[in-house]
């Protein structure tokens, strides 16, 4: 088989699907089932590796065999928060919950159509496509900045890639309803792509160790009065790295499951204009940090709930040095195994 090439491969001519898992234990691999393309998406990465064990024997300096193991295929997508269903609830369809220990059992599949260059936007069937199929979700992270849009980055792992040409099942064909919006396509979230203004200060849970954070069980980083943020808040992250482990058995090469290495850390970092220093005491005798709920709520709907016992692991006061800087302090949270995201969307799983 063969295709025209295209010059290049830029952002118009790709998008990505992502589905339901079908493990036909068929080779190459099976086509997603009930895929939906994501939307949003700023960049997309593939990573494969063969992993070779090598086997030496006495007798010769020559390499016995050179083995062949596991090839490890990753995959990073980076979205914007747009009202479109979000990569994790998409990698994680048929979760019966929106537990993280829940979301972590599903897998997926995840399909890369790349499109002429010369299209204004795509439609049909995928000239060329890759497909990875049973992807696991490895690690998540949101970003919710002053200077730029709130994002999303999904680091997927598995084991299996294929590439397609020309093949009606791989990629953005006319099955994908979703699809079929490139060309007219806008953010379907209230408040278009999220930014600074749509961090709901009223209806969101700020950690308490945050200098002038109010102890309010709901809406504490906001002045009803002058309905402003009380603490300047320059920078939120959340993220978390679920550690995949292979279990393997005898009798088959691809691992029977992937597990996740709970207890899983799930970090938030706050950074915060300082006006009165950070005011976290350290002394050697006693506590000097509080359990505290972090709850994180977008205008679109989205919610980012980190449970109620997140902790203080380290706070830093750096800046305002004599070049006109102003002084920024950051508040690094840990707890365990606590992220429930939720969102509205019509098209959420």
């Amino acid at each position: 088989m063969s295709h025209a090439p295209n010059n290049r491969i830029f952002y118009a001519c790709q998008a990505v699907a992502i589905g339901k898992y079908q493990n036909t234990g068929s080779q190459p691999p099976a086509e997603p089932l009930d895929r939906v393309t994501v939307h949003g998406v700023q960049s997309v990465g593939i990573n494969t590796t063969f992993n070779l064990e090598q086997a030496f024997e006495l007798g010769q300096i020559s390499i016995y065999e050179n083995i062949e193991g596991l090839p490890d295929i990753e995959v990073t997508i980076e979205k914007v928060l747009d009202g479109y269903p979000l990569i994790y609830h998409l990698a994680t369809s048929g979760a019966q919950n929106d537990s993280l220990v829940t979301r972590a059992k599903e897998r997926c599949n995840v399909a890369l159509g790349i499109y002429a260059d010369d299209s204004e936007a795509i439609s049909g069937v995928a000239p060329v496509a890759v497909l990875m199929s049973g992807m696991y979700v490895n690690s998540i992270s949101y970003t919710f900045p002053t200077d730029g849009n709130s994002t999303e980055s999904v680091t997927l792992v598995g084991n299996s890639k294929g590439w397609f040409i020309n093949s009606a099942n791989m990629g953005m064909d006319s099955n994908d309803a979703q699809a079929l919006k490139f060309g007219e396509d806008t953010p379907m979230g209230s408040g278009g792509i999220q930014r600074r203004e749509d961090v709901l200060m009223e209806s969101s849970i700020m950690p308490v160790s945050i200098y002038g954070i109010s102890t309010d069980i709901v809406g504490n980083n906001y002045d009803v009065t002058t309905k402003r943020p009380i603490a300047h808040i320059q920078n939120i992250t959340i993220s978390t790295d679920l550690g995949r482990e292979d279990i393997l058995e005898l009798g088959h090469k691809e691992p029977y499951y992937r597990s996740a290495a709970f207890p899983v850390e799930v970090t938030s970092e706050f950074e915060v204009i300082a006006v009165s220093g950070d005011f976290i005491n350290a002394y050697v005798n006693g506590d000097n940090t509080v359990i505290t709920p972090i709850k994180i709520v977008l205008r679109d709907g989205t919610t980012f709930d980190l449970g109620t016992r997140s902790r203080l692991s380290s706070v830093n006061y750096t800046g305002g040095d004599a070049g006109g800087g102003n002084v920024s302090t950051t508040y690094s949270f840990s707890t365990f195994n606590d992220l429930t995201i939720t969102a509205p969307s019509v098209f959420n799983t």
